[in-house]
């Protein structure tokens, strides 16, 4: 009997195995350690994949905002000349008179151009001809423009009511009828015809300029926005805004320019060349 237990026992040992260091210590260590790493890993990747679909989000809806607002913009400026557009011909007095005082409400465009960074060409696109819509400076200019000419169409408003006024009071009911140069120079003074006059033609040029500018913006820049966002990571989020004039004969026919003026007739009134005067109406829009 005893020596039966003796042999149990020694069996029982054998089956016993003989510590493992790294088995029993080292690999669940190692397992937890790299577990950990790896879910850190992970955890980093979606971080940086949401962190990178929000960039291109951002992209987006700086796009679409200033698309909207170069938008809203024409049609502030396609409303105002439609206020006058067909009526004129050559004679600044003619086209002073055929535009009246125009009612608008529009506000300026917010001057904010740094969500406009990822047009900027990057520096691996160095000595390649750039898009024109990749240069805030364009942007700047044309929004500073826009904003520029809200207030003087409000100011010739003011002058032009002004203006009226003091022709009815001096011509009575024929202020409504066509005048001579003399009879309005008569009636409101030289400085006051030669103001308004040139006040006019520099907002009839220069919202020409800006129609055309806003227009070809809406056309081009949606276009090269998709080339500076990842859209395909966006197809659940929503898409870049466009804009056509295929169809619109109205919005085309204004985006036609106005007839060209004639100072020549009207050197003695200015006391300055033709040439002088139209260069002084020089927007930088032209070709």
């Amino acid at each position: 009997m005893h020596e039966e237990i003796t042999l149990l026992v020694n069996a029982i040992d054998g089956l016993r195995q003989e510590p493992n260091y790294f088995k029993d210590y080292a690999f669940p260590i190692a397992s937890a350690f790299f577990t950990s790493i790896l879910g850190a890993g992970i955890a980093y990747l979606a971080l940086r994949h949401q962190e990178g679909i929000q960039i291109e989000k951002n992209k987006m809806d700086a796009a679409n905002k200033w698309i909207l607002s170069a938008e809203e913009a024409r049609a502030t400026l396609l409303a105002i000349k439609g206020n006058y557009h067909g009526e004129l011909n050559e004679n600044p007095l003619q086209r002073l008179a055929a535009i009246p005082s125009i009612l608008f409400h529009a506000s300026p465009i917010a001057e904010g151009y740094q969500d406009l960074s990822f047009v900027v060409p990057s520096s691996e696109e160095d000595g390649k001809s750039y898009h024109k819509w990749s240069q805030i400076p364009r942007i700047r200019s044309m929004v500073s423009n826009y904003n520029y000419i809200l207030k003087l169409w409000e100011q010739r408003n003011g002058i032009n009511q002004q203006f009226k006024e003091q022709l009815l009071k001096h011509h009575g009911d024929k202020a409504y009828a066509t005048l001579s140069l003399d009879d309005t120079v008569a009636a409101v003074g030289q400085a006051n015809v030669v103001i308004l006059i040139d006040l006019t033609e520099r907002l009839i040029k220069l919202t020409d300029d800006l129609i055309v500018e806003f227009d070809n913006f809406l056309s081009e820049f949606p276009g090269y926005a998709k080339t500076k966002i990842q859209v395909k990571r966006l197809k659940r989020y929503g898409a870049i805004m466009t804009y056509s004039n295929n169809g619109n004969q109205k919005l085309l026919d204004l985006l036609t320019k106005s007839p060209e003026v004639d100072f020549k007739p009207f050197e003695p009134l200015f006391g300055e060349s033709s040439e002088i005067i139209k260069n002084r109406h020089v927007t930088g829009y032209e070709k």
